[in-house]
């Protein structure tokens, strides 16, 4: 079987291991909220967490990278903040057969992705040794796939860019209407 490199970052992986904290990134993903906003959707879901929790799942979120506290207001006895995801997830089971379906569409993006992964390095070498340089060994990784990561991660980071596209967000919502509609 071909190994697939997955980017995960291990305070990432860390703070995605939690349900609640994956659901609260999902909510923070479509937009900024405080954390008594945060609760109100948790109990939509049937999740009964209380302020302090919710509290420290945002700092675990927080501290992994993954939201921003973006805004403060002052209310009566004190200052609400407000919290936004810097990074989106899609939280669901993903289908064991997932590999076969997308077999079809990786065959036929491979030469152009090939191109564009060899174009980063030529053009831009310099800057993935340099940044790969900057990355803290951790004892289950090997230097050598240090510029592996960068640049999959910087593929990663285009093409989230992609995704927000307009023109792109446009064909996407197609699937959206057709989903409705079933």
């Amino acid at each position: 079987m071909e190994k697939i490199p997955l980017i995960v970052r291990l305070k990432e992986a860390k703070a995605l291991s939690d349900e609640v904290r994956v659901f609260i990134l999902d909510l923070l993903s479509k937009k900024p909220m405080s954390v008594h906003e945060i609760a109100e959707e948790l109990k939509k879901r049937g999740m009964y967490k209380n302020i302090n929790t919710i509290r420290y799942h945002i700092q675990v979120l927080k501290d992994a990278g993954l939201i921003d506290l973006v805004a403060t207001k002052e209310v009566k006895g004190g200052v609400l903040k407000y919290y936004a995801a810097k990074k989106k997830v899609y939280p669901f089971e993903v289908p064991k057969d997932i590999e076969e379906a997308l077999e079809p569409i990786a065959k036929q993006s491979y030469e152009d992705l090939k191109r564009i992964v060899l174009n980063l390095i030529r053009n831009h070498g310099d800057i993935i040794v340099e940044t790969a340089k900057k990355l803290k060994p951790c004892p289950y990784c090997i230097t050598k796939h240090f510029a592996e990561y960068i640049i999959l991660e910087a593929l990663r980071y285009a093409l989230g860019k992609v995704m927000e596209d307009p023109e792109v967000k446009r064909e996407v919502d197609k699937f959206k209407v057709e989903e409705e509609e079933e």
